[in-house]
């Protein structure tokens, strides 16, 4: 899997845990403040990326999450935070929501533009995120744990997961999202491939410790196989 369009192998700072420092949607990227790979990103997911600075973080992924049409942020983001975000946005017709939580909803949700996932530590907000995203929004663990968004990342084309995923779990996730599911691992074997990629529909980067077979199952569970 060398020279091909729709993947790289990405490190930040030395760390291949990529998945923490970003995430992609159809229509756009958001990357920390020093994440310096934006144009490497921007060549792979054809969609403009965008560096914002969340509380002087990089690791903007443990803290936000969303889909090509809007973003979900914790209550503990100041002004500037948002604003931020706002004019990283503006382009691209998404919008902000803020859940009343101090939880760092980025790890905690697996989004598309078809279906929600919420771990049940947030299942009071199910009622509140189907209405702000307009879709079906799903509550399940994985593996019997709650950190989605480390364990598992979702495109529009598929969701690759936690290998000790729940056959019960993986039903309900395969039912929101609307996608095939597929279990595997990154960066040489760990299990939480949401830490590890950043994907939409038009490519993945995978942190550079991934290994050839990893990146076949990950191609493969995204459709560009």
């Amino acid at each position: 899997m060398g020279h091909v369009s729709f993947y790289t192998a990405l490190n930040f700072h030395g760390d291949p845990n990529v998945g923490l420092y970003g995430f992609a949607t159809n229509r756009f990227c958001l990357l920390g403040p020093t994440s310096e790979k934006a144009k490497k990103l921007h060549e792979i997911l054809k969609v403009p990326v965008h560096n914002v600075s969340v509380l002087h973080l990089d690791l903007i992924r443990i803290l936000i999450t969303g889909n090509s049409h809007g973003i979900v942020v914790p209550n503990f983001l100041c002004d500037r935070d948002i604003a931020a975000l706002e004019h990283a946005l503006a382009k691209h017709n998404a919008n902000i929501h803020v859940l009343d939580t101090e939880q760092a909803v980025g790890n905690l949700m697996i989004i598309n533009d078809k279906g929600i996932i919420i771990p049940p530590i947030l299942r009071r907000f199910q009622n509140e995120l189907e209405k702000f995203f307009g879709l079906k929004c799903g509550v399940t663990a994985i593996a019997g744990l709650q950190s989605l968004g480390s364990l598992g990342i979702a495109t529009n084309k598929g969701c690759l997961v936690h290998p000790q995923i729940k056959d019960g779990e993986a039903k309900i996730i395969e039912s929101v999202l609307d996608v095939p599911l597929d279990v595997g691992t990154v960066n040489f074997g760990s299990p939480y491939p949401g830490s590890g990629i950043i994907a939409n529909i038009h490519g993945f980067a995978a942190g550079s410790s991934t290994s050839g077979p990893e990146l076949g199952r990950i191609a493969e569970t995204f459709g560009f196989d």
